[in-house]
């Protein structure tokens, strides 16, 4: 595999680079470089925004991401080694602001393939900080200035050199100080671009930051380091152990340890009564199993099945009775676990019937005894039907637990479609109600009425036993007090709905009347609607339209009533007006309550000649005899005098129906000024 297509430090720094840039919690245009040095992985990041996010954010989100890449690809080709021997890997974190001499914090942290939990999602959830808030409440750790040397490049020679050099010589050492922290240094676009060194080219960043034989005890940890914190080995040559002498104590030791142990284990000198004892407990479990068992029986004998193989197992290879042991066991084991299965599905059986107990339960606890059921016949399954114990155990069990399993399941149901109902008929009386309180018209009543007592009926069809029976039993009084509510309304809104159709039928039937001059029908057709009208109960839609009608219709009975009145009169004077129209001379009728008089022509004009005034009358008299004088005369005063007499308003026409003059009951005299078209 060439470096080219491998997973490189380059790469890693290139990836980490790229992840950075989807943080929104780290420096804008931050670069990163990794290198390997004594034992650690080391990465750079260098920004001139350093300084604008708190240290401990910027480590948080670099050490996700850096754990990330390696979860996925693994150690880069150069690192390799530092895995080989399946400890932790060391890894320094350090944050440079651009141009600055030196770092100004350092993270450290250890990494295991091993303890990884699979890869780590770079979404939004990630870079948050609840998730890293333990980490980000610790302190950064300040890298001390005794790593570094001054500002102008010379070392401090009280440091200790190996601390500050590593395995770098002071040469290296100066020139990797001018490389990684000098004017030199590769910008942020160069290190994106991919347009500077390989990282593989950079100096030992550890030989620059410090020992490493103080990581492991700071590993997690984020402490401020003084400046003039020493990091001394030491070393004291008197304290020292010959590697020889070393090595040939630990290797005596070990002999009479493994001697120690191996005559320790059973049946390894002199006899076995291990395989008796097992011989004994086995071979009476088996026989039991074949001779129809109980079910308490097989318990039983897994039990001591179980006892025979345990005694046996601990027989160690080296001892002269291990083959017999193995034989023993190669009997019992198959059996035993058998037995073991059997025993399972037994504690599952009866976790299952406890859980049943005390119903009723949510349908996800009885689907999780429904589930238990499944796992406990699943079990019995298992076990061959040539086994001893199935014909007489396991058969019968899975009958049993197989209808067991139908009754949850008609639990489930019967749960599932109670609370369905319930659901169902909290939906409808929630619709009902809103449908009673907007109701203005005997209709929408009615469909407030269907709609309680279709909430109702859901109710009553919960069975008993399931949960939703409770809630039901709860609600249902409430419900069917408001159905009683709404059918007493929509009852009393059928009759005002009545009464209201009642009196406008008898009021079309008293304006016919009238149309026929038939007043006392009419009067008595008024009479009736009213009383339909005033049957209308308060507070009802139909209330408003029926205090209307009774404004129309008390007005109506009073002129029928006058009319009545009227026509009752005119049947008394009937006789006097023919008596006074003679055949030709005029014709008349009782319309409207008005006695009218239509004249024969000629004689028209000279009535309303005769009853103009004189001052108003035109200067062209009437040509006309005098019996015709004498007679108009006559009749105009036959007139006044029936009109006095029987207080009636009587009306003068001519012969083509123009009207000419009223004469007044009031007035008892002629008027000329009203004028009224015959109907």
């Amino acid at each position: 595999m060439s470096l080219a297509s491998a997973f490189t430090l380059s790469r890693l720094s290139a990836d980490l680079t790229y992840d950075l840039g989807r943080v929104p919690e780290v420096p804008e245009e931050i670069a990163v470089q990794c290198a390997v040095s004594r034992g650690k992985l080391m990465v750079l990041l260098e920004s001139p925004y350093a300084n604008t996010v708190p240290a401990n954010h910027v480590f948080a989100q670099v050490e996700t991401l850096v754990r990330h890449r390696l979860e996925i690809d693994g150690l880069p080709v150069e690192a390799e080694f530092l895995g080989a021997t399946g400890n932790p890997v060391a890894i320094k974190v350090y944050l440079k602001q651009q141009g600055a001499p030196k770092p100004s914090a350092v993270h450290r942290f250890n990494w295991l393939l091993q303890d990884s939990s699979g890869p780590i999602l770079l979404d939004d959830e990630v870079f948050n900080d609840q998730a890293f808030e333990p980490f980000l409440n610790q302190p950064p750790e300040v890298a001390p200035d005794s790593l570094f040397g001054g500002i102008d490049g010379d070392i401090d020679e009280d440091a200790d050199e190996d601390e500050v050099t590593g395995d770098l010589s002071e040469n290296e050492f100066l020139s990797g100080k001018e490389a990684l922290f000098g004017e030199d240094l590769e910008s942020s676009e160069e290190l994106l671009s991919g347009e500077a060194s390989s990282v593989d080219e950079l100096l030992n960043l550890d030989g620059l930051y410090g020992d490493s034989s103080d990581d492991m005890g700071d590993i997690g940890e984020a402490v401020s380091v003084g400046e003039d914190e020493a990091f001394d080995d030491y070393d004291e040559p008197g304290r020292r152990v010959s590697p020889g002498l070393m090595a040939a104590s630990i290797t005596v030791v070990a002999v009479l340890g493994v001697l120690g142990y191996g005559l320790s284990r059973p049946c390894v000198i002199g006899g076995c009564d291990r395989i008796q004892r097992a011989q004994d407990l086995g071979d009476a479990a088996l026989i039991s199993l074949r001779d129809q068992p109980s079910p308490q029986t097989v318990l039983d004998m897994g039990d001591q099945l179980n006892t025979a193989v345990k005694t046996l197992k601990p027989i160690p290879p080296w001892s002269r009775h291990h083959g017999r042991a193995q034989e023993l066991l190669a009997n019992y084991e198959g059996d035993a676990d058998l037995l073991n299965k059997v025993a399972a599905a037994q504690k599952n059986a009866l976790a299952a019937a406890n859980e049943s107990q005390n119903p009723p339960h949510p349908i996800a606890h009885w689907q999780g005894i429904a589930e238990r059921w499944r796992e406990t016949i699943a079990q019995l399954e298992e076990i061959p039907t040539e086994s001893p114990i199935h014909s007489a155990f396991v058969a019968p069990k899975l009958q049993e637990y197989r209808n067991n399993l139908v009754t949850i399941e008609g639990r489930i149901l019967a749960e599932q479609t109670a609370e369905e109902n319930l659901n169902q008929a909290q939906l409808t009386a929630s619709l009902a109600k809103d449908q009673a309180e907007i109701a203005n018209t005997l209709p929408a009543w009615k469909t407030a009425l269907e709609s309680w007592d279709q909430a109702v009926k859901q109710l009553k069809q919960i069975p008993q036993g399931t949960l939703a029976y409770g809630e039901a039993r709860r609600l249902q009084p409430q419900y069917e007090s408001d159905l009683a509510g709404v059918r007493a309304r929509y009852q009393q809104e059928q009759a005002a709905d009545q009464f209201y159709n009642e009196a406008v039928r008898h009021a079309t039937t008293a304006r016919q009347y009238e149309s026929d001059d038939q007043w006392t029908l009419a009067m008595l057709s008024w009479r009736d609607a009213i009383t339909q009208v005033k049957g209308v109960p308060k507070g009802t839609s139909r209330h408003g339209d029926s205090q209307n009608l009774l404004k129309t219709y008390e007005p109506a009975l009073a002129e029928a009533q006058e009319n009545l009145r009227l026509a009752l009169r005119f049947r008394k004077a009937e006789e006097n007006f023919g008596r006074i129209c003679k055949p030709t001379f005029c014709d008349f009728g009782l319309k409207g309550g008005t006695v009218q008089l239509a004249l024969a022509q000629g004689y028209d004009a000279l009535a309303d000649f005769s009853i103009a005034d004189p001052n108003t009358r035109p200067g062209i008299s009437v040509p006309a005899s005098d019996q015709m004088i004498e007679e108009v005369n006559q009749l105009l005063q036959e007139v006044i005098n029936i009109g006095k007499r029987t207080q009636l308003p009587i009306e003068l026409y001519s012969a083509n129906g123009e009207f000419i003059a009223r004469f007044s009951p009031e007035l008892e005299g002629y008027v000329k000024n009203v004028v009224v078209q015959p109907n």
